[in-house]
């Protein structure tokens, strides 16, 4: 299959048909190099509330507020796009109300007969929690396509084993990971933990980075990033374990052909046995034993 993964930068628009024409061209970019499935970076739907001119000084809350109001309208577009050139797209995520009345960070999924769902952020950061004055969701879902069973972890998500271990417990095929950082360390450490969960959990994990210095807009003030895609690496896989690439901070398209099947091979005959292996690790965390050497 051919799975397109975006670094992008969200820009302001005079209105929403200036929006909707920016998708459009984006999205059939993708559609055009034979992708059949495209990502899109954690909050790209941020775009979808900067339509108009700069006012102001919002805060992170205004934003989220913001986001909110144009969710489920950015949801329907993302998914017109995706029946129309004929493929899924993970469209980012923004801040939206979930079924308990609460603000969460969403990344929806769209398929190419309609189908919409959604992924809520299930950890979220302390700018998160304490300037956006978002929740975590509660629901980790996988969802079955017609190119796989397939997961998302938002950004920060993918920092923690557990969760994408449930996922590979669920039988996924790939990870997708939206992400969103500011500085070169945050880009390093979602960057080295899709790595670390490809190992784990000898599967595709796919990364698609937000790119910012967008005016007017705080939550969006910074942001770098490098498009990728990595798998274990071992037999018949590419030594480094990574699949595809861009440059850092280059806003393109990472367009590039795969066989998940084959990357989660090695669960059966690789040089190691990571996913097989990983119960034994319970058996051997019943206590810490600690002893003094003076």
């Amino acid at each position: 299959m051919k799975i397109a993964t975006s670094a992008y930068k969200p820009t302001w628009h005079d209105d929403w048909q200036s929006l909707e024409g920016r998708l459009d061209a984006w999205i059939g970019e993708a559609a055009a190099q034979g992708a059949e499935l495209a990502l899109l970076p954690e909050y790209a739907g941020c775009e979808a509330a900067l339509v108009g001119s700069p006012s102001g000084e919002p805060t992170p809350v205004e934003w989220r507020d913001k986001m909110q109001r144009v969710a489920e309208r950015y949801a329907k577009a993302i998914s017109a796009l995706a029946q129309k050139h004929r493929l899924y797209v993970l469209a980012g995520s923004l801040c939206a109300i979930d079924s308990r009345g609460e603000s969460v960070n969403r990344a929806y999924f769209c398929g190419p007969n309609g189908q919409l769902d959604w992924q809520d952020k299930m950890i979220l950061t302390p700018y998160e929690r304490n300037e956006m004055k978002i929740v975590s969701g509660v629901e980790l879902k996988c969802f079955d396509t017609t190119l796989g069973r397939i997961g998302v972890l938002i950004c920060y998500d993918v920092e923690f084993p557990l969760l994408a271990r449930r996922l590979v417990e669920a039988g996924v095929d790939m990870v997708l990971v939206p992400s969103a950082t500011d500085y070169a360390a945050g880009q390093t450490r979602v960057r080295q933990s899709c790595r670390a969960r490809a190992i784990e959990g000898q599967l595709l994990i796919v990364q698609a980075p937000l790119l910012g210095g967008v005016a007017g807009c705080e939550i969006l003030d910074l942001g770098t990033g490098r498009a990728g895609a990595f798998c274990p690496p071992d037999y018949g896989l590419p030594s480094d374990g990574i699949v595809a690439q861009g440059e850092t901070d280059h806003e393109a398209w990472v367009v590039f052909e795969v066989d998940p099947k084959a990357i989660s091979a090695p669960r059966a005959s690789g040089q190691v046995g990571n996913v097989a292996h990983w119960p034994e690790q319970d058996e051997r965390l019943a206590q810490v034993t600690c002893r003094e050497i003076g």
